[in-house]
């Protein structure tokens, strides 16, 4: 059974390339989520928000594609994401928030 949701649409988009996907360098997510960060900034400049929301789900996408080609089915990425939240997340967004400012000044 899939459940990731509004997400599994774009998991489902994929199929067709499936192979490709899991031929990727893991490289090629790394360059493509930042064209779609570029495309975003782009968007938003332009003062179209619809837009640049519209290049924040392809970032999901990508990353969605990364954990296929880490070979992780639907239903494993479903898992992984609620543990990930519950373990890592939930209760600690600030020290998280944190640590990007203390590391990055953002």
């Amino acid at each position: 059974m899939k459940h990731l949701g509004p997400f599994q649409d774009l998991w489902d988009a994929w199929d067709e390339a499936d192979e490709a996907i899991r031929a990727k360098p893991l490289y090629h997510f790394e360059l493509a989520v930042g064209a779609q960060f570029d495309e975003l900034r782009g968007h938003l400049a332009a003062d179209l928000p619809g837009k640049a929301a519209n290049e924040a789900v392809a970032i999901i996408s990508v990353a969605l594609n990364l954990l296929r080609r880490l070979g992780y089915t639907p239903d494993e990425v479903a898992e992984l994401t609620r543990a990930r939240a519950a373990d890592r997340m939930r209760g600690q967004t600030s020290a998280i928030l944190d640590k990007y400012r203390r590391q990055f000044g953002v």
